[in-house]
């Protein structure tokens, strides 16, 4: 049996179209929705959603935990209480599973489809290939599902590079998988011996983003093997709960954590050349994104210093950054 995490913060409508699609897979399964404290209707709908549909479900606060193993095909509504970021609020719906986390676990973003076969070749493969540790299916585009988002890619220096990245399904001429070394936390497929003592998968030191970065950098630090599985297949409605977002505001948090995450993971030299070749790269992104060659260098250099003092990217840092009091 998988555990399937889907993490919902206002976004009820998107959580309730990847719960159909996950009830249409015929493996043996439970998930646990967990609920960042949203303020919209998500707790009522989802749970209406549920009782309708004929699932079985119960409903736990963060701090509860299983007290024995989950029926197949059960859900459970797990209510955070405040915005956990997705790294939290991740790791707080597998502490609640504690003892009773199952052989394989799959954290899936919930603005995704996901094809019904999927899990189960997911699950086949690492059965049959047990020196891979984490698996990502294809992921494809919820408004162009011939067109590929990423197959997993490739983490090198600082950077990410996604596989067929915008190419069609027809263009992917390998066959069975891929050997990847990024993957992205929209679907996490794992061993749940990943999980730590701890009861964390994911760094918490990222409030926005960067814990698939982090991830795959420990995996690929302890050489552990990954791989894109190409006929798993889903389908994800990409950027939509963050599009509204400020552009340099996210950008700055982009790279806010990437120089925090890089200099914490690597030797003093390293950082010292990275971090001023990475340096040139966000002020020509910044300029990219309109502002002049003085704007941009101001905010790369708050970047560098930032990063410099910082262990964390709080939530306070992320409202702060992207203007929302």
């Amino acid at each position: 049996m998988t555990a399937i995490i889907v993490l919902n913060w206002n976004g009820y409508q998107d959580t309730i179209d990847c719960l159909k699609s996950i009830y249409h897979i015929p493996s043996d399964f439970f998930v646990v929705v967990a609920d960042n404290g949203s303020t919209d209707d998500s707790i009522p709908q989802i749970e209406s959603f549920l009782h309708t549909s004929g699932i079985a479900y119960s409903i736990a606060q963060r701090g509860d935990f299983l007290k024995e193993t989950p029926i197949s095909r059960s859900c459970f509504l797990l209510r955070n209480g405040q915005n956990l970021g997705f790294a939290r609020g991740n790791n707080a719906a597998l502490r609640f599973c504690g003892q009773y986390l199952p052989e394989h676990l799959l954290l899936l973003n919930n603005d995704t489809v996901v094809e019904a076969d999927f899990l189960m070749r997911l699950e086949t493969f690492i059965q049959a290939h047990p020196m891979y540790e984490t698996l990502t299916p294809m992921i494809c585009y919820h408004k162009e599902k011939e067109k590929i988002w990423n197959c997993g890619g490739k983490q090198f220096w600082g950077f990410r590079k996604y596989y067929y990245a915008n190419r069609y399904r027809s263009d992917v001429k390998e066959t069975g998988h891929l050997d990847v070394t990024f993957l992205t936390g929209c679907a996490l497929f794992c061993r749940s011996s990943l999980v730590k003592e701890n009861g964390a998968l994911l760094s918490e030191n990222f409030f926005f983003g960067e814990e698939d970065f982090n991830f795959c950098l420990n995996m690929n630090r302890q050489k552990r093997k990954m791989a894109c599985v190409l006929d798993a297949v889903i389908y994800h409605k990409v950027s939509s709960s963050t599009k509204k977002q400020d552009s340099i505001g996210k950008t700055y948090i982009y790279y806010l954590n990437r120089f925090i995450d890089i200099r914490q993971n690597s030797s003093s030299l390293f950082y010292l050349l990275w971090s001023h070749t990475y340096a040139i790269y966000v002020w020509l992104l910044l300029k990219r994104k309109g502002m002049t060659s003085a704007q941009a260098y101001r905010l790369q250099k708050r970047i560098r210093e930032e990063a410099a003092r910082k262990e964390t990217v709080s939530l306070d840092d992320y409202l702060a950054a992207i203007g929302v009091k």
